[in-house]
């Protein structure tokens, strides 16, 4: 715990993350955290072996001659428990 009695965003970050799928925007509503400084968060969590982390390109709009856009979505969830 920090001075003033403040949980570190770490440690409150990986509380919040549930077993069912979330967004960052999701967790960062629920944290009220800045959203770069959670996302941040979130991407060292995950490389730490501590959640996981799904990823998922859509691509969206016309795909005509190069048109559309292609965009990423992120999701988190808590690590299930090994058998």
């Amino acid at each position: 715990m920090e001075k003033g009695g403040r949980v570190p965003l770490d440690r409150r970050l990986g509380n919040l993350v549930g077993p069912d799928w979330q967004t960052a925007a999701e967790i960062q509503r629920i944290s009220g955290g800045e959203t770069l400084e959670v996302a941040k968060t979130l991407d060292r969590l995950w490389e730490a072996g501590l959640i996981d982390r799904e990823t998922l390109d859509i691509g969206i709009g016309a795909r005509r001659k190069g048109g559309g856009t292609q965009l990423r979505r992120i999701r988190y969830r808590r690590k299930s428990p090994k058998p």
